[in-house]
């Protein structure tokens, strides 16, 4: 940092934090806020769920509740059933027969028909939008020939996304042997958004359901903030006598995007009241911030066996986050001395930016330019 005082020799087990460097590059980049730390200064959210998690859509986590306590958290399962779906490149274009099983749920189902055909996307909206049980089932027995097997894949694609306290026991999420955390649904509902088809069925405010000889029949999704919430993205449900009523939410304004998760809560209107609550607080103490650039002059190095030599460093690339509001914490890692030659580009040392412990972004330190060796006589 221009005028920043050089940190001497530190390695990556024996790192020397310089309060004075920290400070003037916090203000130099225009990162000191009012508050420290995670939500120092700021009053949490005022939900009353057991269990809850706000994050931004990039990972970072704003505010938590028991985030890793194992629940049942019922039709917010069908997520990962979506996921399973999508992974299995099966065209959605895909004609299927509803199945004798399928057709047979009498609780929380679209009233599909034996032997119907419909498309795997039609089922697919009816069981994100509807959340229909009988859209579920049957398509877990046409991807895989059973549930059981389907619930396989279900419970395979949930390891391979590191999620081991989530357990998928049918296609639907009425199992009392289900569960999941309010975390494991944060990683399943960045998945759904980040998939174009997924996210563009989860933000529909209904699905048309066809009926074999009847007409349509449309049914407006559980989702009740879509359409009543600025910048609600969706994206599911769920509710069972033990599970409560559950919801992982998301919403966007402008370039910042939240994901939410409520589990437990009392009343069908009070999950949402409860959402509502967690990202009005989220939107009201959250901004874009630069951590670094790579336009900041971070240091200058002593080349050493070069008369007078030295080399200036700056962040090899620019990293921008959506944070809560608050100072940052900043530590640069440099040799007092290198040896020559230098090649322009070398990484010399890092700048490390975190808060409250918790580190947010570690970059290298790159020479702005080459330094050859000294000739020999």
């Amino acid at each position: 940092m221009r005028g920043a005082e050089r940190v001497p020799d530190i390695t990556t087990t024996h790192r020397v934090t310089m309060r004075l460097l920290a400070l003037l590059l916090s203000l130099y980049l225009g990162l000191l806020a009012p508050t420290s730390a995670f939500g120092a200064g700021i009053a949490p959210p005022a939900v009353k769920v057991p269990s809850g998690i706000l994050m931004t859509m990039d990972g970072t986590v704003l505010w938590s509740r028991r985030p890793d306590a194992r629940r049942q958290t019922a039709s917010t399962i069908k997520l990962l059933s979506a996921l399973v779906l999508r992974s299995r490149n099966v065209s959605l274009d895909t004609t299927v027969t509803v199945p004798k099983q399928a057709a047979a749920i009498n609780d929380g189902d679209v009233d599909l028909v034996t032997g119907q055909k419909v498309t795997i996307r039609q089922l697919l909206n009816m069981m994100l939008i509807a959340s229909a049980n009988d859209a579920a089932l049957a398509i877990g027995i046409r991807v895989a020939g059973s549930e059981r097997a389907y619930v396989a894949l279900m419970n395979q694609k949930a390891a391979s996304l590191g999620l081991f306290n989530t357990l998928a026991t049918d296609t639907n999420g009425l199992s009392k042997k289900e569960r999941s955390t309010a975390r494991d649904l944060t990683v399943l509902g960045r998945r759904v958004m980040a998939d174009p088809e997924l996210a563009a069925i989860v933000i529909k405010r209904s699905v048309v359901v066809p009926r074999p000889k009847k007409k349509p029949r449309t049914f407006k999704s559980t989702d009740l903030l879509l359409g009543r919430y600025l910048g609600i993205e969706g994206v599911k449900t769920g509710f069972t006598n033990p599970a409560g009523y559950c919801f992982v939410g998301a919403a966007r304004r402008g370039p910042i995007e939240l994901l939410g998760v409520v589990l437990g809560a009392k009343s069908n209107k009070g999950r949402f009241a409860e959402m509502r609550r967690l990202l009005d607080w989220g939107f009201a103490h959250t901004h874009v911030q630069t951590l670094v650039s790579t336009g900041d002059m971070d240091g200058v190095v002593a080349v050493e066996g070069v008369p007078e030599g030295s080399v200036t460093v700056h962040p090899a690339m620019t990293v921008t986050r959506v944070m809560l509001d608050g100072a940052l914490e900043t530590t640069v890692t440099l040799p007092a001395t290198v040896t020559a030659p230098v090649a322009r580009g070398q990484s010399l040392g890092t700048i490390e930016v975190g808060r409250g412990g918790v580190t947010l972004a570690t970059v290298p330190l790159l020479a702005d330019a080459d330094v050859p060796a000294p000739t020999q006589p």
